[in-house]
């Protein structure tokens, strides 16, 4: 526990004043696979880091909605993948010689299955969706054929 009282840390989002406890399961079973992927997409860990915050801050000033949301895993994977930016699906950082052609929905099931090495079933949840469909991203990233060396390493 922190100063506060609360469980989070202290430099932490403030935590929505109803639905405490679940606002704060949520982030614990989700904070550490999103500063993997934020650092994955960032290269940076502070950034990731900040990216990570600014999500949780955002998630908690609509915490309420988000508990009615069709699929809180979802809204809240839309939550981060807005605070950490723009998508570079291969994460290209010096190379752009090569074009990915993986949609951002293949590159973040590339990203959490292969390249963070979380289940098919672990990334099905992250992402709020079905270990179905993250099989079918996972098939069909493997047979788009991308060329870029992120994806080669990888698929």
């Amino acid at each position: 526990m922190n100063m506060d009282g609360n469980s989070l840390p202290a430099n932490s989002a403030r935590a929505p004043a109803q639905h405490f406890l679940e606002y704060d399961a949520f982030r614990q079973l989700c904070e550490k696979p999103y500063l993997e992927y934020a650092k994955l997409r960032t290269g940076d860990a502070a950034r990731a880091a900040q990216s990570v915050a600014r999500a949780f801050a955002a998630l908690s000033a609509r915490w309420t909605e988000a508990l009615h949301s069709p699929c809180l895993a979802a809204d809240a994977w839309n939550i981060l993948s807005a605070a950490v930016g723009p998508q570079n699906r291969c994460d290209l950082s010096t190379d752009l010689r090569h074009h990915c052609d993986l949609t951002a929905a293949q590159a973040d099931a590339v990203r959490l299955h292969h390249r963070l090495g979380l289940t098919v079933r672990d990334t099905a949840a992250l992402l709020g969706t079905d270990p179905h469909t993250v099989t079918g991203a996972l098939r069909s990233a493997a047979r788009n054929g991308c060329t870029a060396r992120p994806c080669l390493r990888i698929l």
